[in-house]
């Protein structure tokens, strides 16, 4: 065992990227560095705050207590105590179950994620995006928008209750094959089945990953990496063909637009370059043959020798892209709900997993997808070519859209008014709050919404919901001063011309303009972004 935890945790990195077997997981949790480490990660949360089932709290925690902990771990004594469960309510009206732990298992959790993640993560596979540093919904669905060109239909997966049904015995199984240590497996095996109590009644847990449990969402990702291999070889079966079969009926137009375009120069040469009979009639036939050239498909969309397949999953939503016929999407759908079944003991939902076409919009992870009807044509430069030359780049291309819907629930839910009539209302719970208060809750929650969908292509599309944000502050600010929204609007516009301010005086007397947001002064990421890859 090294000296320094450290170095040891990048021992194991390395060695499980070789693909051997780790050892001595269990032992590395007596240094008391990790868990000063995995202190200072859990010390921010503010539910820290939030009591468990027991009366202790993140309050006087201190290195005694660690030494405490590390005592009880190598006398084999230490206990996961049960969850306390909640419930938090959901956008649509439900409500979700949420785990409180106690902050002794939070901490004990956040010591085990450090040694899973190092062990499991340089081994995830590349189309796994759910929580894993580096990594997020973006990185996601900017794969969806760089790789999936040229695909017809779409298999939108959904798992049964996932988090609820991950089997003990099947999780604990896959963790064997990666890590031969019986006391850190034991100690997995406590903090799964450590129970829940709700209302003040306990209850056994005899599937499913710790309720709000640090080391959770790193089991979850554990569970459906073999889900992840599986898609892999999936892929790696179903790709056949090097490239599609050429139009047909594209090749026919080129080659007569090269003939006659040939004959036109032919007959330019021996008219010396004069305007001839006829000339007009040839130039205006090439031009409609090309306008015809630009809405037909170069290759045959429909061949049977060419066949590709796209995977992206988030947590347990994961979208499959196909470049062949329904009933091979058929297929690879009967063929998912079968591992899923026989390996993991999971169920894919038949009302909610569809498969549908790629020209129809999919929702994932809040955004919209969907291939570009329109047809666009611009001059690229290549490196064997003198001159740039035509191409359609977005022939079979993915584009991204914010759902219409999302942007007026949004509005709904944060009291702006109603975008389909732009009815603004004032929020009667911020009237009490100071000016500046009121201004930083909006430009809070407006570069958000903004922040979160700037990979979209109807981006702008948040224009008008800023606008009926801008609207409903003036009406709020108009209600805590007793005035009107005209004098208002006038009062903070004198400032900066357009944009509403409130100017306030620092502690050294200078006066500091806070302005609200504008959707044109908040930077929109071009192109896609791409995983940060960690050593």
């Amino acid at each position: 065992m090294a000296t320094n935890p450290f170095h040891q945790l990048d021992v194991i990195r390395n060695v499980s990227q070789s693909g051997k077997t780790i050892t001595d997981c269990y032992r590395l949790m007596y240094k008391r560095e990790l868990w000063i480490k995995a202190y200072a990660k859990v010390y921010p949360n503010a539910g820290n705050l939030t009591k468990g089932t027991s009366e202790e709290t993140i309050d006087g925690f201190s290195l005694q207590k660690i030494d405490e902990i590390i005592e009880q771990l190598k006398k084999g004594t230490f206990r996961f105590a049960p969850v306390r469960r909640v419930y938090i309510p959901k956008t649509n009206g439900k409500k979700r179950p949420l785990g409180v732990p106690n902050f002794k298992d939070k901490l004990v959790q956040e010591v085990m994620r450090m040694i899973l993640e190092n062990v499991y993560v340089p081994t995830f596979s590349d189309n796994s995006h759910g929580f894993r540093e580096g990594r997020s919904c973006h990185t996601a669905l900017s794969q969806i928008k760089n790789t999936w060109k040229g695909l017809t239909w779409c298999i939108k997966g959904d798992i049964k209750g996932f988090f609820d049904h991950i089997d003990h015995s099947v999780l604990l199984n896959l963790i064997s094959k990666r890590i031969n240590d019986h006391r850190f497996l034991l100690l997995i095996h406590n903090a799964l089945t450590s129970g829940v109590i709700e209302n003040w009644t306990y209850y056994k847990t005899y599937s499913g990953t710790p309720q709000g449990g640090i080391i959770s969402p790193l089991l979850a990702n554990v569970y459906l990496h073999e889900f992840d291999l599986f898609m892999e070889k999936q892929m790696e079966n179903f790709d056949k063909g090097k490239i599609r079969e050429r139009n047909k009926e594209y090749t026919r137009i080129r080659s007569e637009i090269r003939t006659l375009s040939r004959r036109a120069k032919r007959l330019d040469e021996k008219n010396g370059h004069q305007l001839w009979e006829g000339r007009e009639g040839f130039i205006k036939t090439i031009e409609e043959l090309k306008r015809k050239q630009v809405l037909i498909p170069s290759v045959d969309p429909m061949d049977n020798n060419y066949q590709r397949m796209k995977y992206v999953r988030y947590s347990d939503d994961f979208v499959i892209g196909i470049a062949g016929s329904k009933d091979s999407a058929i297929n690879v759908k009967d063929r998912i709900k079968d591992f899923l079944k026989q390996e993991l003991h999971l169920e894919l939902s038949e009302e909610k997993t569809l498969i549908t076409h790629l020209e129809n919009p999919i929702p994932f992870l809040g955004y919209e997808f969907c291939k570009w009807a329109e047809v666009k044509v611009t001059r690229v430069a290549y490196k064997n070519q003198k001159h740039p030359l035509k191409k359609r780049t977005l022939s079979g291309a993915i584009k991204l859209e914010i759902p219409e819907k999302r942007i007026k629930e949004f509005a709904l839910t944060n009291g702006y008014g109603n975008l389909d009539n732009f009815k603004n209302i004032h929020r009667a719970k911020l009237i009490n709050n100071s000016e500046i208060e009121i201004l930083l809750t909006y430009n809070a929650e407006l570069r958000g919404i903004a922040n979160y969908y700037k990979l979209a292509n109807n981006y702008h599309h948040l224009d008008k919901l800023f606008y009926l944000a801008e609207s409903s502050f003036i009406k709020t600010i108009a209600n805590t001063r007793r005035s009107t929204s005209k004098k208002v609007t006038s009062s903070m516009r004198v400032h900066k011309q357009g944009v509403l301010c409130i100017v306030r005086k620092d502690k050294q007397g200078n006066e500091k303009i806070h302005q609200f947001v504008k959707l044109k002064d908040l930077p929109k990421h071009k192109g896609a972004l791409k995983p940060i890859l960690l050593k």
